[in-house]
């Protein structure tokens, strides 16, 4: 049987990745074509050589792979059709962009842009066709798998039972508490596990204990069954472990977020250049803002609030204020209610629509408070609050606070404090130079569709 579901996965893998090298060539196809038929030839006399003709055609296609794979623009099984189609709308138009900026460097001069411009239409042609191509394909070529939920809480159970891509690539037949077992003794344990999952083809794994999952993940992996895990805190913090090999035994040394100081260099002058070139590009927009705000009801334009950043220290976060001034008089630190917050004012609202409410938080960036990639701040009095419940809420302060971060760009504007504490401490565990150019790079994505950068409590004035 394993060997059976090991073929089907193989062939089922080398489809899908056919499907995606087709898109990637499709999409690199028609720039290609009017670099090597038009532009190339108008660069010192057509005389650019063999290797830089042929490698700007290699530099796209490398840049739009990266891109799409940033913005999950190939994730067909996870994401809708319309959610394949805008991802690589991001990715086409950042790599064009690129693409472009490369030609005006080259030609000393603006190209000429009817041809860029039919080129990318073409593209997007072709994006949409090929989303809406492959993913009818997928669901319709590969059938559903059957599927079992192993779970100690129902702490996310429904919203993975009910979302829209789970039920088209599986069939859920049956979902069992593990508490049902409690009482049972390690036997009784490993007989009711393997019975429950043995005719599965994925198991989900739901915050179990460890016992029960290392007896669920040892099966699943000898009879070839896709096995999904939802990491505790403590299985997250392991992730950041070092390994090595000590006294003849592989080992995993786990320690307190301390990164290099190349790392911290690069980050502090990363944060210092990138937020300095922000500010001097949007001071016409944030001038304009300042401007509305004050005219609107004649309070005070930036809003200062106290937040926690990097080993509990608190500092002043300035933003553009898009609440009523009286907005916390009489309930003091709240949780905002969301897009239907009576104390949002109408200018507020669509500040925070398009972040620019956010655009003072640069200066905080040049002062050191924050970063740009890092856990978003908490006010000290809802981070109390949370702390008391969740004990390993303080773990996010191991780093400085960030503009965004990896809970923003991946998680839910509703999603609860565990889970983004979950996803800041994944960051964490993963911060590096890579990471922090891919969250960067994301949050464009998240801008543009409709789950919005930050959380709920960001937004508490």
């Amino acid at each position: 049987m394993a060997e059976i579901r090991g073929n089907t996965r193989f062939w089922h893998d080398v489809a899908v990745r056919s499907v995606k090298l087709l898109n990637i060539i499709l999409i690199c196809l028609p720039v290609a074509y009017i670099w090597l038929t038009y532009y190339s030839e108008q660069i010192y006399g057509g005389s650019f050589g063999l290797v830089g003709t042929y490698g700007i055609v290699a530099a796209y296609i490398i840049m739009y792979s990266v891109f799409v794979r940033i913005y999950d623009a190939f994730q067909i099984s996870q994401t809708s059709a319309s959610e394949l189609f805008i991802s690589q709308l991001i990715a086409i138009a950042l790599t064009d962009a690129v693409f472009f900026f490369l030609l005006i460097a080259l030609l000393r001069d603006m190209p000429e842009m009817l041809r860029l411009v039919i080129c990318a239409l073409i593209q997007i042609i072709i994006s949409l066709s090929w989303s809406l191509i492959v993913s009818w394909w997928y669901f319709k070529a590969f059938k559903k798998r059957k599927a079992v939920i192993i779970y100690d809480s129902i702490h996310n159970l429904n919203e993975i039972a009910k979302h829209s891509q789970f039920n088209r690539c599986f069939d859920l037949i049956g979902a069992y508490d593990i508490d049902e077992i409690e009482s049972a003794t390690d036997e009784e344990k490993n007989k009711w596990l393997i019975s429950k999952i043995k005719e599965a083809q994925a198991v989900f794994i739901m915050e179990t204990h460890s016992h029960e999952r290392n007896i669920i993940v040892k099966y699943c992996v000898e009879h070839d069954i896709s096995c999904y895990n939802e990491p505790k805190i403590g299985d997250i913090l392991l992730m950041s472990s070092k390994q090595f090999n000590m006294y003849n035994l592989p080992m995993g040394l786990v320690e307190r977020y301390s990164p290099t100081p190349e790392y911290m260099l690069f980050k502090r002058m990363s944060d210092i250049v990138l937020a300095g070139i922000t500010l001097i590009i949007m001071s016409p927009v944030m001038a304009i803002s300042a401007l509305v705000i004050r005219i609107s009801d004649g309070g005070p334009v930036i809003y200062k609030q106290k937040r926690l950043t990097r080993n509990g220290r608190v500092f002043d976060i300035y933003k553009f204020r898009s609440m009523k001034t009286d907005a916390e008089v009489n309930t003091g630190a709240v949780i905002s209610s969301g897009q239907g917050d009576p104390r949002v004012t109408g200018f507020g609202r669509f500040m925070r629509k398009v972040r620019i409410d956010e655009l003072p938080q640069l200066v905080n960036i040049i002062k050191g408070d924050m970063s740009l990639v890092g856990p978003r701040p908490e006010r000290p009095e809802i981070a109390e609050r949370y702390t008391k419940e969740l004990h390993e809420f303080d773990l996010r302060l191991q780093m400085r606070a960030g503009l965004t971060g990896y809970a923003q760009v991946y998680g839910r504007y509703d999603s609860d404090p565990y889970d983004k504490l979950c996803m800041d401490l994944y960051y964490i565990s993963h911060a590096g130079f890579t990471e922090d150019l891919r969250i960067l790079l994301a949050t464009v994505k998240r801008i543009l569709v409709k789950e919005p950068i930050g959380t709920p409590e960001d937004e508490d004035e």
